[in-house]
C-alpha cells in the first residue's frame, strides 16, 4: 500500500482527552518508534545481503514503510506531548539493534530475519493490535493510518515466516533465538505499566506472542521454552 507523507491526518487526533491519557499514548508510540527506527535501518542492511531481486525489493520497500511509520509516530507524539516524553526500554532496544547489526555485519541474513521480521515484527504486530482497542475508545484518531501500518507490519511478519520455510538455518541459530527472546521479554517487562494503563494484561500478551511464533522457534530455543 502506497502512503504519502502529506496525507497524515494530524488534525484527526482528539485533543480533548486528558493530559495523562495523551502522555500515556505518546509514551507507547515512542516505544513503537524505537522499534520502527531499528526496523528501518536493519531491513535496508538486509536488502544489501540479498541476491534475489524480489526479496531485495521487498526489504527496500519495508525499509521505506518503516521510515513512514516512524514519521507518523513522531508526528503523533508531537501533537500529544509537545514537551516530549521519556523513552522506554532504551537499554533493551539498543541491545536488540546491536544483535541485528552484528548478524548483518556477519552476512547472517537468516539470523537477522528471525530477529527482525519474525520476532520483533511479531511482537510489534500484536502490541499494535492489542492497544488498538484502547486507542480507539479514547478517540485518538489516525484510524486509517493505524490500519495501514497494522497491515504493513503483518506483511513484514508474514515475509519472515515464509523465509523460515524456504531457507536452511545455520547451526548457531539456537543461541541467537535465545538472545532475541530474552531481550524481548525484558523489553516487555519494562513497559508493563503502559499495558496496565490500556487495561491490557502483559502476561496474556506474552502468551499470545509465544503462540504466534512458529513451532520452529520453540524447537530451537529450548533454554527459553523448557517445555518445548
Amino acid at each position: 500500500m502506497a502512503l504519502r507523507l502529506n496525507t497524515l491526518p494530524l488534525t484527526n487526533i482528539n485533543m480533548n482527552i486528558g493530559s495523562d491519557e495523551k502522555k500515556a499514548v505518546a509514551r507507547f508510540l515512542n516505544f513503537l518508534l524505537s522499534g520502527e527506527k531499528i526496523a528501518h535501518r536493519c531491513s535496508a542492511r538486509q536488502a544489501g545481503l540479498c541476491e534475489d531481486g524480489a526479496m531485495r525489493r521487498f526489504l527496500l520497500s519495508q525499509s521505506r514503510q518503516e521510515k513512514f511509520h516512524a514519521i507518523t509516530f513522531q508526528s503523533a507524539i508531537l501533537w500529544l506531548a509537545p514537551k516530549g516524553v521519556e523513552s522506554l526500554a532504551q537499554k533493551q532496544m539498543q541491545q536488540y539493534e546491536s544483535m541485528l547489526m552484528e548478524a548483518t555485519d556477519n552476512n547472517n541474513l537468516f539470523s537477522s530475519v528471525v530477529g527482525l521480521q519474525v520476532i520483533l515484527e511479531g511482537m510489534g504486530d500484536i502490541a499494535l493490535s492489542h492497544i488498538e482497542t484502547g486507542i480507539e475508545q479514547r478517540g485518538i484518531g489516525y484510524q486509517k493510518i493505524r490500519r495501514a501500518i497494522l497491515a504493513q507490519e503483518d506483511s513484514h511478519h508474514e515475509f519472515g515466516l515464509n523465509y523460515l520455510k524456504t531457507n536452511i538455518a545455520p547451526e548457531s541459530i539456537s543461541g541467537h533465538i535465545d538472545n532475541y527472546l530474552t531481550v524481548v521479554d525484558e523489553m516487555l517487562d519494562s513497559v508493563h505499566g503502559l499495558f496496565d494503563y490500556f487495561d491490557e494484561d502483559i502476561n496474556q500478551y506474552k502468551a499470545e506472542f509465544d503462540y504466534i511464533l512458529p513451532n520452529w522457534i520453540h524447537e530451537n530455543a529450548l533454554s527459553h521454552y523448557p517445555n518445548a
